[in-house]
C-alpha cells in the first residue's frame, strides 16, 4: 500500500517589517505593505481626514485671492502663510493616523489580524488628537520659517505610533517620539524628512497632470477648482497613509536597530506567542 505523501510546509508569516535593520527602499516597501494590508481602514480615515483638510483650506484659499487652478502661487504673493497652514495640517494628520497604522505594526509584529486587537478607546483618541496638534505646530512653524520645516516636521511625528505600540501617555510620547527621531545620527528624521518629500514630488506631479486637463474643459479657474479639489483629497489620501506607515516602520525599525528589539521579541516567543504586550516594553 503506498504511503501517502507528506504535506507540504507552511511558509512562515511574511511580515511587512521585517525585524531586522532596513534600508531606505527596504522602509518605503514596508510602509506600502503596511497600507495594503490594513487599507480598508487607513485609507477610509485618510480620505475622511483629507477631504475636512480641504473644507478648512478652501475659505482661507478664497480670503487669499487664490483659486489652484491658476497655477502656482508667486513667492511674494502673500500665499505663504497659507501654505505653511496647510503643511502644518498635513503633519496634523500624517501624526494622527500613526494611531493606524500603530495598531497595524502590532499585529504585524505579533503575527495576527488587526481587528483581533480590538477598536480604539474613546480615550486614545482623544490623546492622539492632542498629540496631533502638538506635533502640527513645530511644523507649521518650521514652514512659515522655511527651512526650520527640516526639524519642525519630524519633530514629534512618530507620537501617535508611540501612544498605541508602546502605551505611553502624552508626555512620554512626545518625548520617546522626538528621542527616536534624533537618535542614531538623526535617521529617522532623515528617512521622515525623505519620505515626505518623495510624495511632494508624487502629488506636484500629480496636480500638474490635472491642472493640465483644463485646457481640454471649457471651465475657468473657479469652476475648474471643483475638479482639482477632489483631485487632492485623492492624492493626499494615499500620501498620507502611506506616511504614517513609514512612521511605525520607523519606530520598529530603530527599536530592532539601537534596542535589540528583534532579539527581545525571539527570546520572548521561545516561553510563549507573541503579544502586543511584548512591544510595549522599552529599554
Amino acid at each position: 500500500m503506498d504511503r501517502a505523501a507528506p504535506a507540504a510546509p507552511q511558509p512562515p508569516y511574511e511580515r511587512a517589517v521585517p525585524l531586522r535593520p532596513l534600508t531606505l527602499g527596504e522602509l518605503l516597501d514596508a510602509a506600502m505593505q503596511l497600507v495594503h494590508r490594513n487599507g480598508r481602514t487607513l485609507l477610509t480615515v485618510a480620505a475622511v481626514l483629507a477631504a475636512l483638510e480641504q473644507l478648512a483650506l478652501y475659505p482661507i484659499r478664497l480670503a487669499a485671492d487664490y483659486q489652484p487652478a491658476s497655477g502656482l502661487p508667486g513667492l511674494f504673493s502673500g500665499y505663504w502663510p497659507v501654505f505653511a497652514l496647510g503643511m502644518g495640517l498635513e503633519a496634523m494628520i500624517i501624526t494622527g493616523l500613526g494611531l493606524v497604522t500603530g495598531r497595524a505594526v502590532v499585529a504585524d509584529v505579533a503575527g495576527v489580524p488587526a481587528r483581533a486587537l480590538g477598536g480604539f478607546r474613546p480615550g486614545t483618541v482623544a490623546k492622539t488628537v492632542l498629540l496631533a496638534l502638538v506635533a502640527g505646530l513645530p511644523a507649521l512653524l518650521g514652514a512659515f520659517l522655511g527651512p526650520v520645516w527640516l526639524a519642525g516636521y519630524p519633530l514629534f511625528g512618530l507620537a501617535a505610533v508611540v501612544l498605541y505600540v508602546e502605551r505611553q501617555g502624552l508626555l512620554r510620547s512626545l518625548g520617546r517620539a522626538s528621542a527616536v527621531a534624533f537618535r542614531g545620527g538623526m535617521r529617522v528624521l532623515g528617512v521622515r524628512v525623505l519620505g515626505y518629500l518623495a510624495w511632494a514630488l508624487l502629488r506636484f506631479g500629480f496636480y500638474l497632470g490635472v491642472l493640465a486637463g483644463q485646457d481640454f474643459l471649457s471651465l475657468g479657474d473657479a469652476d475648474y477648482g471643483w475638479v482639482l479639489i477632489p483631485s487632492f483629497v485623492l492624492a493626499n489620501t494615499v500620501a498620507y497613509a502611506c506616511l504614517a506607515g513609514l512612521d511605525a516602520a520607523l519606530l520598529i525599525e530603530s527599536r530592532t536597530r539601537v534596542e535589540g528589539l528583534d532579539i527581545w521579541l525571539n527570546r520572548a516567543a521561545l516561553r510563549r506567542p507573541l503579544s502586543a504586550d511584548l512591544l510595549a516594553a522599552t529599554r
